[in-house]
């Protein structure tokens, strides 16, 4: 049975991914909080604070303590009256921690051009009726004011089945995030949804080394856990990055798709993860070939100062 969001758990720790059979071996995962250091958050006062100083910054990212959870809900009221578009990357009521994301071009491109290309290839299949485009949803426990929150940068669902539910795919992009704290993100969506998640696209930019990283994460059975009688352990599911694709910008040459060298090859998005049944007649997985991860990146360093 779907889980809804209002059955959302609370972030607990992660042990180490287990090896992809089609990636790298996944990297050890830390554990996940929102919570700062004392040197990097800034006090919550009032709302009016908050607003005066979202719309002064200069800064991509901004971490707030003592946000209590009336504080939450008063800003989310607020934020469509307030002039500048930011998003509530999480929200950890315990912790009274609120991670704020205001997002610049960069940012917007590399997770709104990837959907893009996945949408792009929905419609092909004629099933643009079938997926709810859910974009920066918030995501919390419904009707419950203490409870944690976040939206993804990215997000969509199959309707009709998972439209007043969690996504089954989550797309995070990083600029000023570090690639450590968007899998933060991604643990966070997968715990946080009873694994009503299926997939989480992490989408990392490297300025210096002009690069972009793209992480597909699924969850899995550990090994161990699935030879001999059913116990406990066989019902644990672990995040694993399942593929890892490097594109970089050839040194010397203009910004064009054919500058971009990509390893590792095209992204694949499983068809059964996503519409949560098999694919029928002329319906098949979703790949993103080569030639559109180079277009892709070209777009993104476009905007690049």
């Amino acid at each position: 049975m779907m889980a809804s969001p209002d059955t959302i758990m609370s972030v607990s720790a992660s042990a180490s991914a287990s090896a992809s059979a089609s990636a790298s071996a996944s990297p050890t995962l830390t554990n996940p909080s929102t919570a700062p250091s004392s040197e990097t958050a800034i006090q919550f006062v009032t709302t009016k604070a908050f607003w005066n100083h979202a719309r002064s910054t200069s800064q991509e990212i901004l971490t707030f303590q003592g946000v209590f959870p009336q504080d939450f809900t008063r800003l989310c009221e607020e934020r469509g009256h307030n002039g500048r578009a930011i998003r509530f990357r999480r929200y950890n009521a315990q912790e009274r921690i609120l991670i704020v994301l205001i997002p610049g071009s960069p940012h917007e491109v590399l997770h709104r051009k990837l959907n893009q290309e996945y949408i792009k290839q929905v419609e092909h299949m004629g099933l643009e009726d079938n997926w709810a485009d859910l974009g920066s949803t918030t995501f919390r426990k419904q009707g419950h004011p203490n409870g944690d929150g976040g939206e993804g940068d990215s997000t969509g669902t199959p309707r009709p089945q998972r439209i007043k539910g969690w996504p089954t795919l989550i797309i995070e992009a990083g600029d000023s995030s570090s690639l450590e704290a968007l899998r933060m993100d991604m643990e966070w969506w997968f715990r946080a949804s009873n694994h009503e998640v299926k997939i989480v696209l992490l989408a990392k930019l490297y300025r210096h080394g002009r690069r972009i990283i793209l992480e597909k994460w699924v969850e899995t059975q550990p090994a161990a856990s699935r030879p001999g009688p059913r116990t406990r352990s066989a019902t644990i599911l672990r995040p694993d990055r399942a593929q890892e694709i490097i594109i970089t910008w050839a040194p010397g040459l203009a910004n064009t798709p054919a500058s971009h060298v990509v390893t590792r090859g095209a992204l694949r998005l499983e068809f059964g993860l996503l519409f949560l049944h098999p694919p029928g007649p002329a319906e098949g997985d979703f790949i993103i070939a080569v030639p559109r991860l180079q277009v892709w990146a070209s777009q993104v360093w476009e905007n690049v100062d």
